[in-house]
């Protein structure tokens, strides 16, 4: 920016105008990586304050002790900042008594771990090139690896980051020389690119980064010998994608129509096999899905942001502008008697969405009885842990997960009895059941479960010696 003689800036007053490229749900897991971890900053992460990425006070700006300092390779000079990474515990390759196998935790990018070129990669160097190294929080390290360790082989992958509230901005530096950041960033966490305007300017300007999460901008548009007092900042921003690709997800066209009456009572039960969705957690936002989504039963569990789309959509039947999540629960099963688009809805190949009342409600009028719609997936939000049901009788039992968070569907499911050291793998029965036979009445199991996003959960001993068939277990585990 052309530099402005006699120009002050006394009062900021910014508006922020933010693209961020959304999670792509693809259907691919996304692959774990190797690495290392060691942790610092003490028992309170008191020692993480500040960090080359420049958030100061992490407990302020809501990043908590769930922190890092990334060696070279992983910061890239800074363009990781901000970004989270779901690491867990690398058993197979770890010492099992200073490992805490089954667990994950969510740290998000905030520092840079230097190298110490002084010392071997492989004994204190451990941040030095070529080493993807994670120096933690201790008190996020420690919800994956026994202190006594000092440092524990890992795996890692690149996940969404989840905020509470909005994006932050703080402006430092001086006349002249513009320093911003942005902070509490959701989704990507990282940001590829900011534009600046002034409120005396119609010209978008590209700032450049400086160091860390901080971008710099050199003066603001010229208007030579005026003071201004008050200045109107606008930013456009670009988050980098999340995915190996970088595309950003896109919406997908679909239909959605609505059953199960005003209090969604008639869902209930449904082909996944949750029951009482009410009891069950998944309330009245649910959806029975057709065939080509449904896929036999691997979708049960996923959730779907869908919205009315008013370029398709009749306006005085659709609710612009607004979104509503729901919970794959149910199939809506084809009517070839019908044509796909007169009544037969869930034919094949169409992609339809028979949602509980109350959520179609959210974004159409009751009288359009089917509107055109726009969905993605997006990873699912639940309150407390992964609950287990186990039903069946002797030598053939079937067993359900609910309430998964993430993800919220399974991709595999192995068992393992109290009097045997071998995990079993389950085959997947139908909806979001899994099945396996042999005795196992009774005796105290454990399940090793992997969602499909790749995330593996231990739920040891979760159920015990003689339990019964119809029987609930709660754990206070959950996928992330």
């Amino acid at each position: 920016m052309a530099p402005a003689p006699a120009r002050a800036i006394a009062v900021a007053l910014l508006m922020f105008t933010c693209c961020g490229l959304a999670l792509a749900a693809d259907k691919a897991p996304i692959k774990w990586m190797k690495a290392h971890a060691t942790f610092y900053g003490g028992a309170d992460a008191a020692g993480t304050m500040g960090g080359a990425c420049g958030y100061d006070n992490l407990y302020a700006e809501g990043y908590g002790t769930r922190t890092a300092a990334l060696s070279s390779v992983l910061f890239k000079d800074g363009t990781s900042c901000g970004q989270c990474y779901k690491i867990a515990c690398d058993r197979k390759r770890a010492d099992p008594a200073f490992c805490k196998p089954g667990v994950t935790v969510t740290i998000t990018a905030t520092n840079l771990c230097p190298p110490n070129n002084a010392l071997p990669n492989d004994n204190g160097g451990w941040c030095n090139l070529p080493r993807e190294h994670f120096d933690m929080a201790q008190p996020a390290w420690q919800k994956i690896g026994v202190y006594e360790g000092g440092i524990i082989p890992v795996m890692y992958q690149r996940v969404p980051c989840v905020r509470k509230g909005g994006v932050r901005f703080r402006i430092v530096g001086h006349d002249y020389f513009n320093l911003v950041i942005l902070m509490n960033v959701a989704a990507a966490g990282s940001i590829k690119s900011i534009d600046i305007k002034s409120s005396d300017s119609n010209d978008w300007l590209p700032m450049s980064r400086n160091w860390g999460a901080y971008w710099q901008c050199g003066g603001m548009a010229s208007t030579p010998a005026r003071a201004i007092t008050a200045t109107l900042l606008m930013f456009a921003c670009c988050g980098l994608a999340v995915t190996a690709d970088k595309a950003p997800i896109k919406w997908l066209k679909a239909h959605a129509t609505f059953y199960g009456g005003a209090d969604a009572a008639g869902t209930m039960g449904g082909a996944c096999g949750y029951d009482n969705l009410y009891a069950e957690g998944y309330g009245t936002r649910t959806a029975a899905l057709s065939s080509v989504l449904f896929k036999d039963g691997t979708s049960c569990g996923q959730c779907y942001k869908i919205a009315c789309d008013r370029k398709r959509a009749d306006p005085a039947f659709c609710k612009p502008g607004v979104t509503v999540t729901i919970t794959a629960t149910n199939l809506c099963p084809p009517n070839n008697a019908l044509p796909n688009d007169n009544g037969g809805w869930c034919n094949l190949p169409r992609e339809h969405f028979d949602m509980a009342q109350p959520a179609w409600q959210k974004i159409g009028v009751y009288e359009g009885g089917i509107i055109p719609v726009m969905y993605q997936r997006v990873p699912c939000v639940r309150k407390g842990g992964v609950r287990i049901r186990i039903v069946g009788h002797d030598y053939f039992n079937l067993v359900i997960l609910m309430n998964v968070a993430a993800a919220g569907s399974i991709k595999s499911m192995d068992i393992k009895s109290s009097d045997s050291n071998d995990w079993l793998p389950m085959s997947r029965n139908w909806g979001a059941y899994w099945q396996i036979g042999g005795y196992l009445t009774g005796k105290m199991l454990s399940f090793r479960v992997t969602d499909t996003d790749g995330q593996t959960i231990v739920f040891n001993k979760i159920m015990p010696v003689g339990w019964k068939f119809g029987q609930t277990f709660a754990s206070k585990l959950q996928f992330k």
